[in-house]
Protein backbone atom coordinates (compact mmCIF):
# COMPACT_ATOMS: atom_id res chain seq x y z
CA UNK A 1 0.00 0.00 0.00
CA UNK A 2 2.88 2.42 1.09
CA UNK A 3 4.56 1.58 -2.24
CA UNK A 4 1.30 2.54 -4.52
CA UNK A 5 1.19 5.42 -2.40
CA UNK A 6 4.50 6.40 -2.91
CA UNK A 7 3.94 5.83 -6.39
CA UNK A 8 0.76 8.35 -7.20
CA UNK A 9 3.02 10.95 -4.71
CA UNK A 10 5.59 10.65 -6.90
CA UNK A 11 3.12 10.72 -10.51
CA UNK A 12 1.37 14.36 -8.75
CA UNK A 13 5.26 15.95 -8.95
CA UNK A 14 5.82 14.81 -12.05
CA UNK A 15 2.53 16.55 -12.90
CA UNK A 16 3.23 19.54 -10.65
CA UNK A 17 6.79 19.72 -12.78
CA UNK A 18 4.97 19.36 -16.22
CA UNK A 19 2.76 22.48 -15.27
CA UNK A 20 5.19 24.49 -13.89
CA UNK A 21 8.39 23.63 -16.52
CA UNK A 22 6.09 24.04 -19.73
CA UNK A 23 4.14 27.37 -19.22
CA UNK A 24 6.04 30.71 -19.90
CA UNK A 25 4.86 34.34 -20.41
CA UNK A 26 5.89 36.16 -23.22
CA UNK A 27 5.75 39.93 -23.29
CA UNK A 28 6.06 42.10 -26.62
CA UNK A 29 5.36 39.30 -29.28
CA UNK A 30 3.68 39.72 -32.56
CA UNK A 31 1.18 37.07 -32.97
CA UNK A 32 -0.10 36.93 -36.92
CA UNK A 33 -3.34 35.45 -38.49
CA UNK A 34 -3.35 34.89 -41.95
CA UNK A 35 -6.81 33.40 -43.61
CA UNK A 36 -7.42 32.31 -47.44
CA UNK A 37 -10.39 34.21 -48.78
CA UNK A 38 -12.44 32.63 -51.40
CA UNK A 39 -11.61 29.25 -49.83
CA UNK A 40 -14.69 28.12 -50.85
CA UNK A 41 -14.67 28.81 -54.86
CA UNK A 42 -11.18 27.18 -54.27
CA UNK A 43 -12.89 24.15 -52.73
CA UNK A 44 -15.38 23.73 -55.66
CA UNK A 45 -12.73 24.45 -58.39
CA UNK A 46 -10.37 21.60 -57.26
CA UNK A 47 -10.86 17.98 -56.55
CA UNK A 48 -10.23 16.95 -52.88
CA UNK A 49 -6.91 15.17 -53.54
CA UNK A 50 -5.96 18.75 -55.84
CA UNK A 51 -7.32 20.91 -52.67
CA UNK A 52 -4.85 18.57 -50.41
CA UNK A 53 -1.96 18.88 -53.26
CA UNK A 54 -2.45 22.82 -53.70
CA UNK A 55 -3.11 23.46 -49.97
CA UNK A 56 0.52 21.37 -48.71
CA UNK A 57 2.13 23.36 -51.51
CA UNK A 58 1.29 26.84 -50.22
CA UNK A 59 1.31 25.79 -46.20
CA UNK A 60 5.38 25.03 -47.11
CA UNK A 61 5.68 28.17 -48.93
CA UNK A 62 4.88 29.69 -45.66
CA UNK A 63 6.42 27.37 -43.54
CA UNK A 64 9.47 28.53 -45.32
CA UNK A 65 8.66 32.06 -45.37
CA UNK A 66 7.93 32.07 -41.29
CA UNK A 67 11.51 30.92 -41.25
CA UNK A 68 13.21 33.67 -43.65
CA UNK A 69 11.08 35.88 -41.55
CA UNK A 70 11.77 34.67 -38.23
CA UNK A 71 7.72 33.23 -37.25
CA UNK A 72 7.29 30.50 -34.94
CA UNK A 73 4.41 28.82 -36.58
CA UNK A 74 1.66 27.68 -33.69
CA UNK A 75 -0.41 25.63 -36.24
CA UNK A 76 -2.50 25.38 -39.04
CA UNK A 77 -6.38 25.63 -38.95
CA UNK A 78 -8.37 24.57 -42.19
CA UNK A 79 -6.97 27.16 -43.83
CA UNK A 80 -6.07 29.54 -41.45
CA UNK A 81 -2.45 30.03 -40.67
CA UNK A 82 -1.17 31.04 -37.62
CA UNK A 83 2.53 32.12 -36.56
CA UNK A 84 4.33 34.89 -34.01
CA UNK A 85 7.23 36.32 -33.39
CA UNK A 86 9.42 36.88 -30.32
CA UNK A 87 9.60 33.82 -28.70
CA UNK A 88 11.29 31.99 -27.77
CA UNK A 89 14.09 34.24 -27.80
CA UNK A 90 12.80 37.82 -28.12
CA UNK A 91 13.60 40.22 -30.96
CA UNK A 92 13.47 44.18 -30.95
CA UNK A 93 11.60 44.14 -34.92
CA UNK A 94 9.10 41.62 -34.34
CA UNK A 95 6.60 43.90 -35.53
CA UNK A 96 8.36 44.67 -38.42
CA UNK A 97 9.03 40.76 -39.17
CA UNK A 98 5.48 40.02 -38.93
CA UNK A 99 4.65 42.69 -40.88
CA UNK A 100 6.86 41.27 -44.01
CA UNK A 101 6.06 37.76 -43.41
CA UNK A 102 2.25 39.03 -43.91
CA UNK A 103 2.86 41.03 -47.15
CA UNK A 104 5.36 37.84 -48.15
CA UNK A 105 1.95 35.64 -47.72
CA UNK A 106 -0.18 37.77 -49.68
CA UNK A 107 2.03 37.19 -53.07
CA UNK A 108 2.50 33.77 -52.19
CA UNK A 109 -1.20 33.39 -52.72
CA UNK A 110 -0.63 34.90 -56.31
CA UNK A 111 0.41 31.35 -56.87
CA UNK A 112 -2.73 29.52 -56.07
CA UNK A 113 -4.76 32.45 -58.23
CA UNK A 114 -2.45 32.01 -61.44
CA UNK A 115 -2.29 28.16 -61.39
CA UNK A 116 -6.16 27.21 -60.23
CA UNK A 117 -7.92 30.36 -62.13
CA UNK A 118 -9.58 31.53 -58.74
CA UNK A 119 -9.97 34.79 -57.02
CA UNK A 120 -8.52 33.82 -53.76
CA UNK A 121 -6.95 35.88 -52.29
CA UNK A 122 -5.03 36.30 -48.15
CA UNK A 123 -6.38 38.38 -45.39
CA UNK A 124 -3.56 38.99 -42.90
CA UNK A 125 -4.03 40.31 -39.20
CA UNK A 126 -1.01 41.27 -36.53
CA UNK A 127 -1.33 42.42 -32.90
CA UNK A 128 1.54 43.06 -30.51
CA UNK A 129 1.14 42.15 -27.14
CA UNK A 130 1.64 39.18 -24.38
CA UNK A 131 1.01 35.78 -24.33
CA UNK A 132 1.24 32.27 -22.57
CA UNK A 133 2.93 29.77 -24.34
CA UNK A 134 2.63 25.87 -23.04
CA UNK A 135 3.00 22.81 -24.01
CA UNK A 136 -0.38 20.64 -24.26
CA UNK A 137 -1.00 17.06 -23.18
CA UNK A 138 1.62 14.57 -22.21
CA UNK A 139 1.62 12.03 -24.85
CA UNK A 140 1.35 14.10 -28.03
CA UNK A 141 2.58 17.41 -26.93
CA UNK A 142 1.47 20.00 -28.44
CA UNK A 143 2.60 23.76 -28.20
CA UNK A 144 0.23 26.86 -28.22
CA UNK A 145 -0.30 30.41 -27.00
CA UNK A 146 -3.20 31.53 -25.10
CA UNK A 147 -4.29 35.38 -24.09
CA UNK A 148 -6.37 37.97 -24.59
CA UNK A 149 -4.14 39.47 -27.23
CA UNK A 150 -4.06 35.86 -29.50
CA UNK A 151 -8.32 36.94 -29.70
CA UNK A 152 -7.11 40.48 -30.67
CA UNK A 153 -4.76 38.87 -33.53
CA UNK A 154 -7.58 36.58 -34.27
CA UNK A 155 -10.05 39.83 -34.68
CA UNK A 156 -7.38 41.73 -36.68
CA UNK A 157 -7.59 39.15 -39.10
CA UNK A 158 -11.47 38.54 -39.26
CA UNK A 159 -11.92 42.54 -39.83
CA UNK A 160 -9.22 42.63 -42.23
CA UNK A 161 -9.40 43.55 -45.90
CA UNK A 162 -8.56 40.68 -48.79
CA UNK A 163 -4.76 41.27 -50.05
CA UNK A 164 -3.68 43.95 -46.92
CA UNK A 165 -1.91 43.23 -43.74
CA UNK A 166 -4.29 44.20 -41.16
CA UNK A 167 -2.68 45.54 -37.61
CA UNK A 168 -3.43 46.89 -34.34
CA UNK A 169 -2.20 49.87 -32.92
CA UNK A 170 0.52 48.12 -30.11
CA UNK A 171 1.74 46.60 -33.23
CA UNK A 172 1.95 50.36 -35.27
CA UNK A 173 3.74 51.41 -31.87
CA UNK A 174 6.11 48.48 -32.14
CA UNK A 175 7.81 49.23 -35.13
CA UNK A 176 10.14 52.28 -36.09
CA UNK A 177 8.80 53.60 -39.62
CA UNK A 178 9.74 51.17 -41.34
CA UNK A 179 6.15 51.09 -43.32
CA UNK A 180 3.85 54.06 -44.65
CA UNK A 181 0.36 53.43 -43.13
CA UNK A 182 -2.80 54.61 -43.84
CA UNK A 183 -6.08 54.23 -41.56
CA UNK A 184 -7.54 50.62 -41.26
CA UNK A 185 -11.10 50.86 -40.14
CA UNK A 186 -11.25 48.01 -38.60
CA UNK A 187 -14.09 48.50 -36.13
CA UNK A 188 -16.00 48.93 -39.30
CA UNK A 189 -15.73 45.23 -40.32
CA UNK A 190 -15.74 43.72 -36.91
CA UNK A 191 -17.95 44.49 -34.11
CA UNK A 192 -15.46 43.06 -31.49
CA UNK A 193 -12.54 45.77 -32.68
CA UNK A 194 -15.11 48.41 -32.60
CA UNK A 195 -16.18 47.29 -28.81
CA UNK A 196 -12.80 46.95 -27.63
CA UNK A 197 -11.55 50.48 -29.09
CA UNK A 198 -9.07 49.00 -30.52
CA UNK A 199 -7.25 51.74 -33.65
CA UNK A 200 -5.91 49.35 -36.54
CA UNK A 201 -3.84 50.66 -39.65
CA UNK A 202 -2.82 49.01 -43.10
Amino acid sequence: LQGMKNQANEKEVQQQQFNTMYMYRHENVSILFADIVGFTQLSSACSAQELVKLLNELFARFDKLADRHHQLRIKILGDCYYCICGLPDFRDDHAACSIMMGLAMVEAISYVRDKTKTDVDMRVGVHTGTVLGGVLGQKRWQFDVWSTDVTVANKMESGGIPGRVHISQSTKDSLHGEFELEEGNGGERCEYLLEKGIDTNL
